[in-house]
């Protein structure tokens, strides 16, 4: 299976498969590399991404939402530094469907992932120290 990563420079979507610990994803356009970058996700691939059994952080988020826009060089410092958790990024506005079916009412919301089960929440752009300590006490 393969995530959608959107390039930080060009904003083009690429489909990346799973990597080992030696490869590097690039953009198929600019070839910027994309190590370490949040994976979009939509309505219709949320529950692939969440359901592989991989740890996985989704940020449920908007454009017009500052705090939003605060928390999100957090999650890709995050994203480029933990190769055991995935970052994910929903945008609420586009995917009402998964806004509604996880109760998201304050953004930003970053639910916890594991194994498929949701393992718990943060709501607000919080500090690193605080989604450092969240990644401890759920994902082990």
């Amino acid at each position: 299976m393969s995530d959608i990563i959107v390039c930080p420079s060009c904003h083009a979507s690429n489909r990346v498969p799973p990597l080992g610990s030696t490869q590097h994803a690039v953009c198929g356009r600019c070839k910027t590399p994309l190590r370490g970058v949040p994976v979009e996700v939509t309505d219709d691939s949320i529950d692939r991404v969440i359901g592989d059994g991989r740890a996985t952080i989704v940020d449920f988020w908007a454009g017009w939402c500052g705090p939003c826009r605060m928390i999100a060089p957090v999650l890709e410092e995050i994203a480029a530094e933990r190769s055991d958790v995935r970052v994910a990024k929903l945008n609420v506005d586009q995917n009402s469907q998964s806004s509604a079916r996880f109760g998201v009412h304050g953004i930003p919301l970053l639910v916890f992932f594991k194994d498929g089960v949701e393992r718990g929440r943060i709501v607000g752009a919080v500090p690193k120290s605080q989604i450092d300590a969240a990644m401890t006490e759920f994902f082990g």
